[in-house]
């Protein structure tokens, strides 16, 4: 979440008369995240989220939007879209798209506790098997073949060692890409401030819109590269936490397992190359924020020097060779 496009208190009062959602009070934008606009809206009736939606196809934003019900519907703690008086969940405000959503309860952490990444492994399998039979048919974008087009963009940022390290992991990913793995939607972005927490409870998942119909293990590793490490050190205690919990609502396949190395590293390639692609070419907002590639570098490094690929080694054996 970030506000790339201002809106003005008029532009506010007119867009919500649309609604039975009461007289605007007070907003203000919200710095998180780095797609798109959102305000919090206080209202007559109660606290609102605004999004602005700044690059989703308007084809697709329908979309997101049916997930978000379907989930509402299926007892996920999501942001259920509010429809206007006429029913439609979608409208625009400032030449862009718009919703209007219930503000969910709860603070995202900074530090995930043991405890933090059970509800997260639980509530990531309940997605899973929630969506089981859901047809969503939006495709990841960002695949081993955005890897490489990212890769060609900012390649004359970088340093020859780290352009000699994402050469030989992509290498490592083309020789290795995984096939006939479970799939359905995931998530793709249940990093630590998407999720809210009341009292330790898990309150809300936010940020849905890189939804996509992918390999679901992919989902669980980006969720573990971001909980279990800590400023990118691998903690082998959250892993375990998370996984286990996972597997107590969907148990992973042997061929899951096999590959579970090979997606950790996969996921820690993506987030590394987005966010250098996001700090090389910034966007332009009112509001924004930049997060650190250089995480996701060391989360890559510490993956690239497990022992999981040993054939006597436990796969989940977190312990490095180093």
């Amino acid at each position: 979440m970030s506000v790339f496009t201002r809106i003005t208190r008029p532009q506010l009062d007119q867009f919500f008369s649309a609604y039975t959602l009461g007289e605007v009070v007070s907003f203000e934008g919200i710095t998180d995240g780095i797609d798109n606009t959102n305000y919090f809206v206080t209202t007559t009736q109660g606290s609102f989220v605004l999004t602005l939606f700044e690059s989703l196809a308007a084809d697709e934003l329908p979309h997101f939007l049916k997930l978000l019900a379907h989930l509402g519907e299926n007892n996920l703690p999501c942001p259920r879209p509010q429809g206007d008086r006429q029913a439609n969940p979608l409208r625009h405000l400032n030449g862009k798209p718009a919703a209007v959503f219930k503000c969910l309860s709860g603070t995202a952490t900074a530090i995930p506790s043991i405890l933090h990444c059970q509800e997260i492994g639980l509530q990531l399998a309940s997605l899973h098997r929630c969506t089981e039979d859901y047809v969503f048919p939006i495709k990841s974008g960002n695949d081993l073949n955005w890897c490489k087009t990212a890769l060609s963009k900012i390649g004359a940022h970088l340093s020859a060692a780290d352009r000699e390290l994402i050469d030989d992991e992509l290498a490592f990913q083309a020789e290795n890409t995984p096939v006939n793995l479970p799939r359905g939607v995931i998530h793709a972005d249940l990093f630590r401030d998407n999720v809210l927490f009341v009292d330790g409870q898990l309150s809300g998942l936010l940020d849905f819109y890189s939804a996509c119909t992918d390999t679901l293990l992919l989902d669980v590793a980006i969720t573990a590269n971001d909980w279990c490490c800590d400023n990118g050190t691998l903690n082998a205690e959250k892993f375990t936490a998370l996984l286990s919990a996972y597997e107590s609502l969907r148990p992973l396949e042997p061929l899951e397992k096999q590959h579970w190395p090979i997606l950790l590293r996969a996921a820690a390639l993506r987030f590394w190359l987005s966010r250098l692609e996001h700090q090389c070419y910034p966007r332009p907002g009112e509001i924004t924020q930049q997060k650190d590639p250089l995480i996701f570098r060391r989360i890559l490094l510490q993956h690239r020097q497990q022992t999981y690929l040993s054939s006597n080694a436990n796969i989940f054996n977190l312990r490095s060779t180093a």
